[in-house]
């Protein structure tokens, strides 16, 4: 402990402030979450030693909401990047390849398949397929880490599914604090916004529509499937967040 620099009172008690930024965090922090009263313009407290204990502290804060979940949902998110880029880069290419050789349009499969590119398409192919690598490492990290976060989920949407419906909730505290109608309509809330502004019909499904029971179900049962999808990820999501915490 330093040399106190001031007071502090907690349970009608006076404590002395220490004069090291960590320590000095560590009565802050226990300030935001009790009832401390500490007079920060007090003389004898330097500004920058309350700057370096409080960046000290939001920094504490920050690393405690680095949670597991948070990775798998950037992951999913570059894995949808990716896609979206290889999508704009294949058109470009047999754009590409039919402006500069005056061929009819080819799939780009075909184009890949080719020895030699005319002008710098090379380049372009080279993108293509590390594109391609990405999306592949990519999908093999999720399906290796998310039944690490939240087995339970994975087991009933599936691997890729259940990370985005994480993902859209924002995180899986969220998704788990959340009643079951609200994760059945995640994902479309476009169409529940027009619902709701003009009367057209509601959303039965949004991002649920991606798995097997609910494409393959009959347009009327469609609803029907999943809401009950929704009502087990919402037991499920609630038993990945606080089951570690009851134990």
């Amino acid at each position: 402990m330093g040399t106190p620099i001031g007071t502090y009172i907690r349970s009608g008690k006076a404590s002395e402030l220490p004069d090291e930024a960590n320590e000095l965090a560590s009565v802050l922090e226990e300030h935001s979450d009790s009832l401390i009263e500490i007079n920060l313009e007090s003389e004898g407290i330097p500004l920058s030693l309350i700057r370096d204990a409080s960046i000290i502290q939001a920094r504490s804060k920050i690393k405690s909401q680095l949670t597991p979940d948070k990775d798998l949902i950037q992951s999913i998110e570059a894995l949808d990047e990716a896609h979206e880029t290889i999508n704009v880069v294949s058109e470009r290419l047999t754009a590409w390849y039919t402006q500069v050789t005056g061929e009819p349009r080819m799939q780009v499969g075909e184009i890949l398949e080719l020895e030699t590119l005319p002008s710098r398409m090379g380049i372009l192919k080279d993108f293509y397929m590390s594109n391609k690598t990405l999306i592949a490492e990519l999908s093999r990290y999720l399906d290796q880490e998310s039944p690490k976060v939240f087995p339970n989920l994975v087991k009933i949407l599936g691997t890729q599914l259940a990370v985005r419906i994480v993902a859209a909730a924002g995180s899986l505290f969220r998704l788990a604090r959340m009643p079951a109608s609200t994760i059945q309509l995640l994902g479309a809330e476009k169409a529940l916004f027009r619902h709701l502004s003009d009367g057209s019909p509601p959303p039965k499904h949004g991002l649920l529509y991606q798995h097997p029971s609910v494409k393959q179900a009959v347009r009327k049962d469609k609803g029907r499937v999943s809401r009950k999808l929704a009502a087990k990820a919402a037991i499920a999501s609630r038993i990945e967040y606080y089951g570690d915490k009851n134990e």
